[in-house]
């Protein structure tokens, strides 16, 4: 099974990329997902986003910390395969989980949200282990989106052996650092930002650089330019994990 992971696609610049690279690329893999919390304008899902990943070829959309900025998320959530964390409290609309499969082969796909320098959720940790005691599948692959790389570290490592791979998103940057854990897990700390680089996270340069030198809050708004594709390979096979790889593609 070759999957495709899209790292965190922000704004135009992030959906755009999408729409005209993945087509091209798209037959060469079983799976794609795309993390897309930041789709809509910088910030959260909306229908319009949402159509231009599925239609490009995405066949499951995750969340994040932004998942609740547009209220058209939770019909979203309700009828299409789209993921919030799953460590949100009992009761949250939505899941935080989703089998897909390919031939006799599943995927089941989960995303938890980090709790170190973000708004507090329930324990990531026990969360995944209550899931996988009750699900199971041919692969596992987790996303872990937080904001400390020693938090994705540390349940990586708890993970070890009982998932597939987990992959690292949130912080926008991506990280040169995939590798396989000692009991064959495969892991990458960040994928990365689908968007424009010349950017503060995606952000426009002049109204973050005011909230630095002033302190004082500003106005979000998502930087426009020449975007990149950021992305994580992953091959599977025969119920083990082989390999995983970045990816990156630059719009001309």
């Amino acid at each position: 099974m070759r999957v495709l992971f899209i790292g965190d696609v922000m704004a135009e610049p992030g959906l755009r990329a999408v729409s005209l690279h993945l087509p091209d690329i798209r037959d060469r893999y079983d799976l794609v997902i795309a993390n897309g919390e930041n789709a809509a304008k910088g910030k959260g899902l909306d229908r319009r986003a949402y159509r231009l990943l599925r239609e490009a070829g995405v066949d499951l959309v995750s969340l994040g910390n932004h998942a609740w900025d547009h209220k058209e998320v939770y019909e979203l959530l309700e009828r299409e395969p789209v993921v919030r964390a799953l460590n949100y409290p009992p009761g949250t609309p939505g899941r935080g989980w989703w089998r897909l499969s390919v031939g006799k082969e599943s995927l089941l796909f989960v995303q938890v949200m980090g709790r170190v320098f973000m708004d507090p959720l329930d324990d990531p940790f026990r969360a995944l282990d209550a899931l996988l005691a009750q699900e199971g599948a041919d692969y596992v692959l987790v996303e872990v989106h937080a904001e400390a790389t020693s938090e994705k570290m540390a349940l990586a490592h708890y993970l070890d052996g009982r998932v597939s791979a987990v992959l690292g998103t949130h912080t926008h940057v991506p990280t040169l650092d995939a590798m396989r854990l000692p009991k064959g897990t495969l892991y990458q700390t960040d994928v990365g930002m689908t968007g424009t680089y010349q950017s503060i996270i995606g952000g426009e340069v002049e109204t973050f650089l005011a909230r630095f030198l002033t302190g004082r809050p500003q106005p979000f708004r998502a930087a426009q330019g020449r975007a990149r594709f950021h992305a994580t390979e992953l091959f599977f096979e025969g119920g083990k994990p082989l390999s995983l790889s970045p990816y990156v593609w630059e719009e001309p």
